[in-house]
């Protein structure tokens, strides 16, 4: 893989999304399932020469009822 931006083949392939002390529960794609909520963990590929994510994707089933409202209090 190349990155299209700076020409590197310096790749850090599934880097994992994680989160801050500062913030409350999981971070990733939100999805339905059945009365609850899960989140899918979310990786992408990093260049290590100017930091570009280059792909951003998930590992599991991607079949999922996805959620399209904001986490947020008053998130659309």
């Amino acid at each position: 893989m190349k990155c299209p931006y700076c020409g590197s083949e310096k790749i850090e392939p599934g880097v994992a999304w994680g989160k801050t002390t500062g913030v409350s529960g999981p971070v990733g794609l939100k999805y339905q399932a059945g009365p609850l909520v899960g989140t899918a963990q979310v990786y992408s590929d990093l260049c290590l020469v100017c930091g570009t994510l280059l792909r951003t994707y998930i590992k599991e089933d991607p079949n999922r009822k996805w959620s399209h409202k904001s986490g947020f209090p008053g998130g659309k």
